[in-house]
């Protein structure tokens, strides 16, 4: 589906079977983001859709069908609900902040997969490395490189929790857990779900919360990339350097863990 600019909305694989097939357009954007384990683990219970994205709004839209070498398109009009009454300032005001909130959950998705990515990758490699240590034909780690990658965990820990929480275990036993605020991608999606819920301009509280998101998105973004761009590539370069595998991470689809080491230079 595109808008009346061209943009592409939603894209999805339809039925495929000979004759005549029929798919549902829910008139969501793309989802902004892949569910999480947990989300899926939900999904797959019948507990809730995982990330969507908003609802389009009212106008002109074109659907493209492809199969094979042959393409087809056609026009289609979105109509709003006729029992919803919004004046034209605050839909713009509604989709500016929409549109805001599905740029930053699509960030923090990225940058979710990508220090996850990271943080099991070094983890795996310094796990790797004590495991050889003393082994017959395995190199010895210079202590300056372990150092190194103890650091870049530490790192990469910090930023990590910005974006995932980790499980904790049930029961009753021991002190209270500690509150602490949801990582930034749910934040993001519940303020957009939020918003897309509701046919009217941005109250107060959801104003507030756009602000105070917005540097914190920011913030957490450019931490991902100094880590992927530049902390990395400098431990990287140290290894290489005394002749060890490099660490290389793994992609992280649909919010799976992994990582690997790099064994050729």
């Amino acid at each position: 589906m595109l808008d009346k600019d061209g943009k592409a909305v939603r894209e999805f694989d339809g039925p495929g079977a000979a004759g005549v097939n029929r798919t549902n357009w829910d008139l969501r954007w793309n989802p902004p983001a892949e569910p999480t384990p947990e989300q899926q683990e939900a999904i797959a219970a019948g507990f809730g859709f995982g990330p969507r994205g908003p609802l389009v709004e009212p106008g002109e839209y074109t659907i493209k069908l492809k199969a094979g070498d042959k393409e087809a398109t056609q026009k289609v009009t979105v109509e709003e609900d006729n029992r919803i009454t919004i004046s034209a300032a605050d839909r713009a005001a509604r989709y500016e902040a929409i549109d805001k909130l599905y740029s930053m959950a699509k960030t923090t998705d990225k940058d979710r997969r990508t220090i996850e990515g990271i943080q099991t990758a070094v983890k795996n490699a310094r796990e790797q490395w004590k495991k050889d240590a003393g082994k017959p034909n395995t190199p010895k780690i210079p202590d300056e490189i372990v150092k190194a990658a103890d650091e870049l965990q530490k790192k990469v820990d910090a930023v990590a929790e910005k974006f995932i929480r980790e499980r904790q275990g049930l029961g009753n036993a021991g002190p209270p857990f500690e509150w602490k605020a949801d990582p930034l991608p749910n934040q993001v999606q519940n303020l957009l779900n939020d918003l897309d819920g509701f046919a009217a301009a941005p109250g107060g509280q959801e104003k507030e919360k756009l602000a105070e998101l917005t540097p914190l998105v920011n913030d957490a973004s450019a931490a991902v990339k100094n880590i992927s761009a530049v902390e990395l590539p400098a431990l990287n370069k140290k290894m290489n350097d005394a002749g060890i595998p490099h660490i290389v991470p793994a992609p992280q689809p649909r919010g799976e863990r992994g990582g690997e080491v790099e064994s050729e230079r």
